[in-house]
């Protein structure tokens, strides 16, 4: 923590980027997601976050606004009793010159497959890019050819071409108004397929997806993604042979440069969107796939998934977040699950609070799913 008041340059994660209205709303908006289901007969049901309305005047802390649709029907309200067993937020932070650039989404087909995902926008226009890459990627992969004999690894190859996809169609809206020459999202998605209990988890950047095993605290790790950052072995030798530099800051991260200059500055090494961070410093948007056999890790004890943003992960270790579950009833797992999402928030937010003397917090976004 600071004692003089201010916030140390350069010393946080966070891209405070300029705000803005964008241009991309309305494109992304017209996208809607079940629309581009391949089984019209699946009764599927999805939520997933809007860009506020009130763009960067949304109340620090406030709830990103969001729709939701069930078949047939757009809903308004009850939104949580759609998705059972998923519990999420979605806070903007200390942050009075940008909108919230978190997005997340939600989609369940019941007793088939669900499918999670946390975006966190960085840059000028990085709300307008985590928007429109939510209903890109998503309907890019409900667009693919699955069913309940697809294979988990396949499942994982689809959403890799949908985090590709979403790349090149990102690239090709700036005709549309959608402006990412240096802005992007992270994006960690999870698909559960219920029938053989097994999960795919794919991601860029550093939004975090965490399995938990248990139904009291504290709760064991039985599985974590890698945080995509530029001084990682492997990120940083591909990094290097694909054009572009690692160097560290001086205050807290390793950064992505050009060869040309001091550019774009990213303290990742994945992420999509960043065009001018893909074309001259070796940026991808190729996710790293994870397929685990949740049957392997069951015994009596339930199973929760985290997936969040790192407004979250800043300040608690994956191993401490359900430190912060407290509340217990008959059906444990379920209180688990809807601790976590409104407590993790809160604990977040209070330990940017107390690092910055109360004057800079990053978005914060968690979706907790009882599996």
């Amino acid at each position: 923590m600071t004692t003089s008041g201010a916030v140390e340059p350069n010393r946080r994660r966070l891209t405070v980027g300029r705000g803005g209205p964008g241009g991309a709303g309305s494109l992304a908006a017209a996208l809607p997601l079940s629309a581009h289901l391949k089984d019209s007969d699946l009764k599927v049901t999805c939520l997933h976050s809007v860009t506020d309305a009130e763009l960067k005047t949304k109340k620090s802390f406030g709830e990103k606004d969001m729709k939701a649709c069930k078949p047939g029907e757009m809903v308004d309200k009850d939104c949580e009793k759609l998705v059972p067993g998923v519990f999420y937020k979605c806070k903007k932070g200390l942050k009075p010159e940008s909108p919230n650039q978190d997005s997340y989404v939600i989609v369940q087909c019941p007793d088939k497959w669900g499918l999670y995902g946390v975006f966190d926008g960085h840059g000028p226009n990085g709300h307008d890019v985590s928007d429109f890459a939510v209903k890109v990627l998503v309907s890019s992969f409900l667009e693919k050819d699955f069913s309940d004999e697809t294979s988990a690894e396949k499942i994982g190859e689809l959403l890799s071409t949908a985090f590709t996809d979403t790349q090149t169609a990102i690239e090709a809206a700036k005709a549309d108004g959608l402006d990412a020459a240096s802005s992007g999202t992270t994006c960690t998605m999870a698909f559960h397929k219920i029938a053989t209990d097994e999960l795919v988890l794919a991601h860029v950047g550093d939004s975090r997806g965490v399995v938990y095993k248990g139904l009291e605290v504290p709760l064991s790790v039985e599985y974590e993604t890698v945080d995509h950052k530029p001084n990682l072995p492997g990120e940083k030798t591909r990094i290097e042979a694909n054009g572009g530099r690692v160097v560290f800051d001086g205050y807290y991260n390793y950064r992505v440069f050009a060869k040309a200059g001091m550019y774009p500055g990213l303290n990742m090494s994945r992420a999509l969107g960043d065009i001018v961070a893909h074309k001259e410093a070796g940026l991808t948007a190729v996710p790293d796939v994870k397929v685990l056999n949740l049957k392997d890790m069951r015994d009596k004890e339930g199973l929760t998934l985290i997936l969040a943003s790192d407004g979250v992960w800043e300040f608690i270790e994956s191993k401490d977040a359900p430190k912060q579950l407290c509340e217990r009833d008959t059906d444990k797992q379920i209180n688990v699950c809807m601790a976590s999402a409104e407590r993790l928030a809160k604990k977040s937010w209070d330990s940017w609070m107390e690092d910055s003397d109360n004057e800079i917090s990053d978005d914060i976004t968690v979706i907790a799913i009882c599996l």
